[in-house]
């Protein structure tokens, strides 16, 4: 298994709160054979692999912030408002300390991130840090098994008191969810907003929203979208497809599409990468910069519009790498462009898959999109070739950038990402 809650019940010293003294316990978190639960005490100077902590509280956070960790994506830029305390376990604390352990999803998988942190006005140290990603399905099987330990030991107590019965009510209602239900909690989760705890207007803009997008692009139109601007995001789209619509879609880029076979990369950058060679010795530009053309068989069109939403930053057609997109400068707009055919280029086939979202968000489609275009534009042996052992100065980078044609930090994290100086000498 990649991912464990261990516990083991405790005694703790008389307190009014009954519920959390009963769930007093000992828990170890794992992942990936990485402990996440690594502390020192400060005072004693021992290592050990477990917290000591109220397992009610966690249990009420986990309940509390159930669609969110299972939903919720992150973006490059800006986080929403309260979404590190909907992902950051050490929110569940309560007073006790946790590990600052991030969950995001992502594409059937969860993201797990924590860090080394020094709480203040606590004897113990968190000394380990990782990134990792674990299956959701098991994640959330061990969240059940916590959650349901602590009903399990209140009920037999019987002294849980109003906590106890809010947090099995809450329980029982996330668990006896139907479809519709279980829908319109994943539409309100990615829009950032507690399904259980929504204004009657609001649930009905979701719900709309959700009928009238398309289902290749509705979660991550509403993930990047906001409460307020939820409607002009949907007006937005309205406009951005007619005028892909009107356009048409008589280009050789469907030919090309047909003819690359499926990439099977574990992960979506890895993806982006193979695909991004593809496509170019299928276009036959050898190693060379890229320049889109205005008009022909492989042009792409492209109208900008400004966006409703900080997060959206495109709409590429369903039948063409054809966009609607936010204004940029030169080497951005170029970026943009081979994004939107990087999104074209990878979506399942046979068929189309319909529409594509350009956005700041942090989900696997848009992961292969960028290392898509970084990769087509700016090809890392192309770069290789260029460098030298040691990492380049900015004047250098910025260089290369020019050649490019992109912004001077595509080149650097093309350098990065595929480790093209040697790894002793990156800054």
């Amino acid at each position: 298994m990649s991912i464990r809650f261990r516990f083991d019940w405790m005694d703790a010293a008389p307190s009014p709160d009954a519920a959390a003294r009963r769930t007093m316990a000992k828990l170890s978190i794992e992942a990936n054979g990485k402990v996440v639960t690594s502390v020192l005490d400060r005072q004693g100077g021992k290592y050990r692999k477990h917290v000591v902590t109220p397992l009610l509280h966690v249990a009420e956070w986990l309940v509390g912030n159930w669609q969110h960790i299972r939903h919720e994506v992150e973006d490059s830029g800006r986080q929403r408002p309260g979404f590190e305390s909907r992902h950051n376990l050490a929110f569940a604390g309560n007073g006790f300390v946790l590990p600052r352990l991030w969950m995001v999803p992502s594409a059937g998988r969860v993201n797990l991130r924590w860090e080394r942190w020094k709480p203040q006005h606590a004897r113990v140290e968190f000394i380990d840090e990782a990134k990792t990603s674990v299956d959701r399905e098991e994640l959330e099987r061990e969240f059940r098994t916590l959650i349901e330990a602590v009903l399990e030991r209140l009920r037999n107590l019987g002294d849980g008191g109003a906590a106890a019965e809010f947090l099995e009510n809450t329980w029982q209602s996330i668990e006896s969810l139907d479809a519709d239900e279980a829908e319109f909690c994943r539409a309100a989760a990615l829009l950032g907003i507690d399904p259980f705890d929504v204004a009657d207007s609001t649930a009905k803009t979701i719900a709309e929203f959700w009928e009238n997008t398309e289902t290749a692009i509705r979660e991550e139109a509403l993930a990047s979208a906001g409460e307020d601007s939820l409607p002009r995001v949907g007006r937005w789209l309205d406009d951005a497809r007619a005028t892909l619509e009107a356009a048409g879609n008589k280009t050789d880029w469907a030919d090309i599409r047909d003819a690359i076979p499926d990439r099977e990369n574990e992960y979506p950058w890895e993806r982006g990468y193979a695909l991004a060679n593809t496509v170019r010795d299928r276009l036959e530009i050898g190693g060379g910069p890229f320049r889109f053309e205005s008009s022909g068989p492989t042009a792409i069109h492209h109208w900008e519009t400004e966006s409703p939403s900080r997060r959206l930053q495109g709409l590429v057609a369903a039948n063409t790498p054809a966009c609607v997109t936010i204004p940029k400068g030169e080497f951005g707009k170029r970026f943009l462009l081979a994004r939107a055919l990087g999104d074209y280029m990878g979506r399942p086939q046979p068929g189309p898959g319909g529409p594509g979202i350009l956005s700041s968000l942090l989900t696997d489609r848009q992961a292969q999109s960028r290392a898509f275009a970084a990769e087509f534009l700016a090809p890392a042996e192309s770069l290789r070739a260029r460098l030298g052992d040691d990492f380049p100065d900015e004047e250098r980078i910025d260089d290369l950038g020019q050649e490019f044609g992109v912004a001077g930090e595509v080149i650097r994290r093309q350098i990065e990402n595929h480790r093209l100086t040697a790894p002793w000498k990156r800054r």
